[in-house]
């Protein structure tokens, strides 16, 4: 029996819009691809999500990648706000299930910056069970050790859980310590999953 339902942040209930917001600021083809390979597809950026490196190690490290958008990446995190932004359904879910008597929690990989710059949408936080995020435990998603932090801090038993997240490996890393997983690919597509997951 399902006693707690655990959302990913990003992509599942908070819209993680790298793409629409380098595009919104004319970075197309070489360029965009670029800039992505600097900051969001570097190795420097899961570094900023683990917590082992701090925001300015992070922009040194974009700018040494492509000098020539130094004043890009100076101020991406005075933006981070305009790149992560709450899903219009996300409130709702999470007040339906509650109602329906489920625990809620989040476990997400998430930065220090991001979780600073973006106070607004993650503002149901504190509202929630519980709460883990990456870069406070020094640990990312998938490894074990982060799924048993949640777990172990709030007494949760693996098996009468289920955690929605939009990357697979993530997904397999909860099966791997004996959750329920869905792989998240849209609000309609998860929460048909999870409704069925539910009732049985």
């Amino acid at each position: 029996m399902i006693k707690a339902v655990i959302f990913d942040l990003g992509n599942v209930l908070i819209e993680f819009g790298w793409e629409r917001f380098f595009h919104e600021r004319g970075y197309e083809g070489e360029a965009f691809e670029r800039i992505a390979d600097a900051t969001v597809r570097s190795p420097w950026w899961l570094e900023l999500d683990k917590g082992t490196i701090t925001k300015e190690e992070a922009v040194a490290h974009y700018i040494e990648s492509v000098p020539e958008f130094e004043e890009e990446f100076l101020g991406l995190y005075g933006r981070i706000d305009q790149m992560l932004v709450r899903y219009d359904y996300a409130l709702d879910w999470i007040q339906e299930l509650r109602e329906r008597g489920y625990k809620i929690y989040a476990l997400s990989n998430w930065s220090a910056p991001a979780f600073e710059g973006c106070a607004e949408a993650l503002s149901f936080l504190d509202d929630l069970d519980g709460a883990v995020l990456s870069y406070q435990e020094k640990v990312i998603k998938p490894n074990a050790q982060i799924y048993k932090i949640l777990c172990e801090r709030y007494d949760i038993n693996p098996e009468e859980a289920v955690f929605l997240d939009d990357s697979l490996p993530n997904v397999i890393g909860a099966h791997a310590i004996g959750m329920h997983a869905i792989h998240f690919r849209s609000y309609e597509q998860g929460k048909a999953e999870l409704d069925a997951m539910l009732k049985k």
